[in-house]
């Protein structure tokens, strides 16, 4: 433990004082990119429009119950050593999925995906929203951890980062 502490305390040095965003402050350009990215799926009009603000704001209001802290690997760490309770990327992603399944959208699917599945330092997990009925790679990523709450997204296919894979079935 004590090697772990004298790792920690030169990072909350650098990082103490980064904080998540704040969750009533939506950009609106980014509202609109990913409402036209939905919109590419042919939903609902008023569903895709719903969704992309909702989900901008939920992404920095989990970041902010998680009292997250940036880059985000700083946030596992804290996780997996024990000092904060929640904030990694699989908790995100399962938190969005359950916020947008309460919203009730009849437009939208979602599964969870993967990336480098099985490797302690690169695994990733995020939501991915399709088209009703539509396959998972052809869904757009919604990803809350990458930018420390500030949301990621981008199609499937698009990712630089990451290749996806689904995890699971339909949810």
């Amino acid at each position: 433990m004590k090697k772990y502490l004298i790792l920690f305390i030169p990072l909350l040095l650098f990082f103490a004082c980064a904080h998540a965003p704040n969750p009533s402050a939506v950009d609106t350009h980014q509202v609109t990119r990913l409402n036209n990215m939905l919109n590419s799926l042919h939903p609902n009009d008023h569903e895709a429009k719903d969704l992309a603000h909702k989900a901008i704001i939920q992404s920095r209001k989990l970041a902010q119950e998680y009292h997250l802290v940036t880059p985000p690997l700083l946030q596992n760490f804290l996780v997996n050593i024990g000092l904060k309770e929640k904030g990694l990327c699989w908790q995100f992603a399962y938190d969005m999925l359950s916020f947008v399944k309460q919203q009730h959208y009849q437009s939208f699917d979602y599964y969870i995906g993967g990336a480098n599945i099985g490797d302690y330092w690169s695994e990733h997990n995020v939501l991915v929203v399709t088209c009703k009925g539509c396959p998972f790679d052809q869904g757009i990523i919604l990803d809350p951890w990458r930018h420390s709450g500030r949301l990621f997204f981008s199609k499937v296919k698009d990712d630089k980062k990451y290749k996806w894979s689904q995890r699971g079935g339909l949810r």
